[in-house]
Formats: C-alpha cells, sequence, structure tokens
C-alpha cells in the first residue's frame, strides 16, 4: 500500500475477498459467507446461548402444582434437592406475565441455583381460525418478552390447523411475522414434534430450514410421533433441536422407561452434538417427584454429562 491510498476497512477487505472467490466460481457459497459477514459488521443480535443441563418441564410436577401442594417458588426448592439444575416453565403456571413478578420469580429460581431453560406455551395456534391470528400474535409477543425477563433461552410453541395441506404455507407466514420479535428479545421459537406442523418430521424439518435455523428449531419430545418412526424421527430432528422433553411414563425393575430406549434415543442426540437442555416430563401415574427422580437417574444412567 503506497503513503497515498486509504487503509482498507475490515468489511472492504472481506467483500473483496469474497468476490474474488464469486468471480472465480464459487459463488453460492461465499455469497451466503458475505451475508453473515454483514450481518456481523452490523451487529445483528445473537440467540441467547442455549443451557446444556438437565432441567425439568414444570408440566411434570402439574399435579402439585394444580392443588397447591406446590408453587412456583417452593418448585425450586424442589429442584435442588433433586439436583437438577433447570426448569422450564409451562405458560399456564405463571401467575402473571407482569414484570416484576417475572424479575422476582427468576431471582428465586437463581437464588436456588436454578435456571430457566424455556417458557412453554400451553394454548395451541389453530393456523386456520384467521380472525384469531392477530391476537395469538400479540400473545406470544409477550411471551417471548416474558422470557427474556426469566433469561429463558426460547419459547416452546405448538402449531395446528384443520387442513393439512395448508400448514406449511400457514405456519411459514405465521412464523415470519412473530421470528423478528424473537430476534428482539433474543428469545430462540421451537416447535414441538406433536399434531399439527410438527406430526411429520420431514415437514418440521422443512420449515426450520425454510426460515432461519439460528431463531428457530426443534422442541423434540421423545415421545411423540408414530411409534414405529420413534428412533427415525430421532435421528433427523436431533441436529436442529434447541430443546429436549424427556417424556417418561413407568418403569421396569431395571429403571427402563417400558416403552422408550432411552440410551438409544440420548445416543442419537449425543452424536448429533445436541447441547441444550434436557427437559424431564414425567408424565405417568405414581407420584411425580418419585417419577421425575427415576427419570434424572435414567438419564445420567446413559449420558453422564447431564
Amino acid at each position: 500500500m503506497s503513503r497515498h491510498e486509504k487503509p482498507t476497512s475490515r468489511r472492504d477487505f472481506l467483500r473483496e475477498g469474497l468476490r474474488s472467490l464469486v468471480n472465480a466460481g464459487f459463488g453460492g457459497v461465499f455469497e451466503k459467507l458475505e451475508r453473515v459477514s454483514e450481518l456481523m459488521e452490523r451487529g445483528e443480535p445473537k440467540p441467547a446461548p442455549l443451557m446444556p443441563i438437565l432441567s425439568c418441564e414444570t408440566r411434570a410436577l402439574h399435579p402439585l402444582l394444580e392443588t397447591g401442594q406446590l408453587s412456583l417458588e417452593t418448585c425450586c426448592a424442589v429442584l435442588n434437592e433433586l439436583d437438577i439444575q433447570g426448569a422450564s416453565i409451562s405458560d399456564r403456571h405463571l401467575s402473571s406475565l407482569h414484570p416484576r413478578y417475572l424479575e422476582s420469580l427468576r431471582e428465586s429460581f437463581h437464588r436456588h441455583g436454578i435456571a430457566i431453560t424455556g417458557v412453554m406455551v400451553s394454548e395451541p395456534v389453530n393456523l386456520s381460525d384467521e380472525a384469531t391470528l392477530s391476537r395469538r400474535l400479540d400473545e406470544l409477543t409477550e411471551r417471548l418478552q416474558a422470557a427474556a425477563i426469566l433469561q429463558a433461552p426460547l419459547i416452546r410453541l405448538h402449531l395446528t390447523g384443520e387442513r393439512e395441506d395448508e400448514l406449511f404455507e400457514r405456519a411459514a407466514q405465521f412464523l415470519q411475522r412473530l421470528l423478528p420479535e424473537a430476534r428482539r428479545r433474543r428469545v430462540r421459537l421451537t416447535i414441538e414434534n406433536r399434531e399439527g406442523v410438527g406430526k411429520r418430521p420431514e415437514t418440521l424439518l422443512n420449515l426450520v430450514r425454510t426460515l432461519d435455523p439460528r431463531w428457530m428449531g426443534v422442541c423434540y419430545d421423545f415421545g411423540h410421533g408414530a411409534p414405529e418412526r420413534v428412533y427415525d424421527a430421532a435421528r433427523m430432528l436431533a441436529p436442529y433441536a434447541f430443546h429436549a422433553h424427556a417424556k417418561s411414563f413407568a418403569f421396569d425393575p431395571r429403571g427402563e422407561e417400558t416403552t422408550l430406549e432411552y440410551g438409544r434415543i440420548l445416543s442419537i442426540l449425543r452424536l448429533a452434538s445436541y447441547v441444550g437442555a434436557i427437559s424431564i416430563e414425567y408424565a405417568g401415574e405414581d407420584d411425580p417427584i418419585e417419577g421425575v427422580r427415576k427419570t434424572r437417574d435414567l438419564i445420567r444412567r446413559h449420558w453422564r454429562a447431564y
């Protein structure tokens, strides 16, 4: 560089280097890299980091919460005693979405060493009911804000509809409206693999890939989906999972779940380099705390990192 030349900025240097590669025939890949560079230069928000910890769904403790035997605040002490580091909160268990309540709840969890790994939106979104979609969008924006205050990295959605042939397009349009609100709050969106748009793994993955996999992923539930496809679905969904529901119902004398091969599912997640929370969702008929404890032991038997 001569003394009279203006120094090249980092952005210009990257742009010129990428442009030369595009001209040399490497267009597709390097145009995407240039876009990433531009996003970094503009200071685009990054998603909140995921939490590779053992968690528990408040849904697993619903019988105790519903009868008043537990509150969200006293859940903290129970999870602490169970050596579980995280909690995923169903919005049905939040008594208010007011910031002061949420801040107080967050501090209560943190005092007990419990991180909040997600906010689960309990009411499904009926994508075929156009009259309610604007209201549901507003409600989900409130849940995103609640998650941000609670310092939870994600919310879980359940998208349904009356016509399966329209589900994908309607879901994509709805999520495109919601994604800017998620980015603004650095909270990820997840879709669960259940009835509706998440029923078929292929449809769910196509939706994630079509939109923005940095901000949108899968809430993978061990116990959902066609029984004959449980492990195929796990292999497909694991690379795109931000959150995992360790569903359990009953246990044999060895402590293994009677309907699911936990070792096989956890091995699939591990091989996919899964780094999110594994969140216990005991749904059996026995004592909820004992069911959570048995599920905890089963997970740690097969994946000691949690």
